[in-house]
């Protein structure tokens, strides 16, 4: 009698080959496309947009409340800096502070703005244009 242990799949491959088949059966279902059209196909429900998005642009902004004008303006923590010297230097609003104490109740990188304190990736900042590529000097 042989020993049929010897004449098994190894198990080690099964997995790695069950991944495989089954990738390769969902790979093979076709892909269907849906056309989403246009948003507006005539000329008269674009005009009709247009005339909506000037009545409401001619409004003028509501108020702001007052209690908006009793809040400090925000302040910015960028970082801070101890030389081996103990001396400190903090930067706060883009300006440089020595020795001082910094903004009570935030770290580097926060912003508190409308009392509330903000991480820097809670932050939208404008971003920069693309600078035009450099022209390559031709070579000799």
């Amino acid at each position: 009698m042989r020993n049929r242990s010897s004449r098994r799949f190894p198990s080690c491959l099964a997995a790695p080959l069950l991944g495989t088949l089954s990738l390769l059966v969902l790979g093979v279902a076709p892909a269907q496309a849906t056309e989403i059209g246009r948003l507006f196909f005539t000329p008269a429900e674009r005009a009709q947009l247009e005339a909506a998005r000037a009545r409401t642009s001619g409004r003028a902004p509501s108020p702001a409340p007052s209690a908006a004008s009793d809040t400090p303006p925000p302040v910015r923590y960028d970082g801070v800096v101890i030389r081996s010297d103990g001396k400190t230097t903090r930067w706060v609003d883009g300006a440089a502070e020595f020795d001082g104490t910094g903004p009570s109740g935030l770290k580097p990188g926060q912003i508190r703005s409308d009392g509330k304190v903000y991480e820097p990736y809670q932050v939208l900042r404008p971003s920069t244009p693309p600078s035009p590529p450099l022209e390559k000097e031709p070579a000799p």
